[in-house]
């Protein structure tokens, strides 16, 4: 048998040269298969450019090391990353161009309401919700504490009765970072 017919694992030693006891394969470094993930963790999360995407990935893989099925792998390991995956932006047909607002017709009719979180207790005190006019962006600020980082949707309403229905009648919108159900108990 020649040394265009000998393989070494999936490998076909053709193209194949062993300098120093390294084997590379066209000038690349080939990586057995038990260092692969330390390869990627390295490159994709410890490099200059943290967390890239699947194409830089793969380019800067194949200047340097070979293994077989290497597109595979690096896609696998990229898709697995959770920095990356929050990080980049969707390709869902869902996330299209935002709707603007209405614009608001009435003082204190639409508005937009936000917390502030995480804040360090002070006088008891460690959340602020912000309640904005949308027309003349007057606001509120409400301070609240939160004991776990999390205000029930029960306390937001007492909050809305007293800091903004008291004063200024019922609403027409509010746009808010709560969740839907939020929205669907206040109205």
């Amino acid at each position: 048998m020649n040394k265009d017919e000998l393989k070494l694992h999936d490998m076909k030693l053709k193209n194949c040269q062993i300098i120093d006891n390294i084997l590379f394969k066209k000038s690349l470094l080939w990586v057995l298969k038990q260092m692969h993930m330390k390869l990627l963790w390295k490159i994709h999360d410890q490099s200059l450019i943290l967390h890239s995407d699947i194409r830089w990935m793969i380019d800067l893989v194949q200047r340097f090391y070979y293994w077989s099925d290497h597109q595979a792998t690096i896609q696998q390991y990229i898709w697995n990353c959770h920095v990356y995956q929050r990080s980049k932006a969707s390709q869902n047909d869902t996330n299209s161009v935002l709707q603007s607002l209405l614009i608001s017709q009435q003082r204190w009719q639409d508005i937009v309401m936000n917390f502030i979180t995480e804040l360090f207790l002070s006088k008891n005190y460690n959340v602020i919700c912000m309640i904005i006019c949308r027309l003349f962006k007057e606001r509120h600020y409400v301070f609240c504490h939160w004991e776990d980082n999390d205000i029930s949707i029960e306390e937001t309403v007492w909050i809305m009765l007293w800091n903004v229905y008291q004063l200024h009648d019922l609403l027409s919108s509010i746009v808010s970072n709560r969740d839907f159900q939020f929205i669907l108990i206040m109205w």
